[in-house]
């Protein structure tokens, strides 16, 4: 599967490919997905080796064998976007494939995760067990990365290992590990509160729709009293969901946000 581009936002500089060996020179690059990373306590930039876009901290940590399931230790902007992935892996016990559930390209039959990553690539689409291994030993950018299982559809990051950085790998120590044990445990809870909010959010939007209909039904009924049409469009002026209130070449009163993230590429994968 081809691999996306790199940005040309970043620096100039050309990607190193991930079969590639670590640089040894690093450049102001995009922030950092963890908290603490960045250059300055106001700063929006983080450092990053020119080769592969890999933050400076997050590959000194792997290669320290440091690897975390703690979401807070994520800035707060990609909290929901972890839990929005963790909640298509079907997590299981650390020593089992954790199968992904998410979108899979009908073309290439291969997994993909929709995150559009300004000034690290240029695709909107990544392989989940790129995602699971940003999320877990850190942000290492476009490091390639292998599975101990064989299994191209398993995200568990027990199973994974970041290539040509020098990750120091204990599988035992991991298993046995009472800490990261913990923060499996919460981030199964984490995952589990999130799809509950999901799910009210979307019953809340039907039952909005459902009244919505309604009060179309009875502004639009020529049987309808004055008054209660009065009533019905006050209300909706009110709410500021009258059509009067929306723009001129707007697609809809409750259009959503364009997402532009589209599975037309093919993720980056390492297959």
């Amino acid at each position: 599967m081809a691999e996306a581009q790199p940005s040309k936002k970043v620096g100039g500089h050309a990607y190193g490919r991930r079969i590639r060996q670590m640089s040894n020179t690093a450049e102001e690059g995009e922030l950092c997905l963890y908290t603490g990373h960045s250059l300055g306590s106001f700063s929006t930039h983080s450092m990053r080796y020119d080769s592969h876009q890999a933050c400076v901290r997050c590959v000194a940590g792997a290669r320290e064998g440091r690897m975390s399931f703690d979401i807070s230790k994520l800035l707060k902007k990609n909290r929901v976007k972890a839990l929005k992935f963790w909640s298509q892996v079907d997590i299981g016990a650390p020593d089992e494939c954790w199968e992904w559930k998410g979108c899979v390209n009908k073309r290439t039959k291969q997994p993909q995760f929709a995150w559009r990553r300004h000034a690290i690539s240029s695709s909107t689409q990544h392989h989940p067990q790129r995602v699971a291994m940003w999320f877990t030993w850190g942000d290492l950018g476009f490091t390639g990365v292998k599975t101990t299982c064989g299994n191209k559809y398993c995200c568990n990051p027990f199973h994974l290992i970041p290539q040509n950085v020098g990750v120091f790998v204990d599988h035992d120590s991991y298993l046995e590990s009472f800490e990261l044990a913990c923060e499996i445990h919460t981030l199964k809870q984490q995952v589990s509160e999130f799809v509950l909010e999901q799910a009210m959010k979307e019953q809340e939007k039907l039952l909005e729709q459902e009244g919505l209909d309604e009060r179309e039904d009875l502004i639009l009924n020529p049987n309808t009293m004055f008054d209660e049409r009065f009533e019905a469009v006050m209300t909706d002026m009110l709410a500021g969901r009258h059509i009067s209130q929306t723009k001129p070449n707007g697609g809809g009163l409750y259009d959503q946000p364009e997402d532009h993230e589209t599975d037309d590429e093919d993720p980056t994968s390492d297959f």
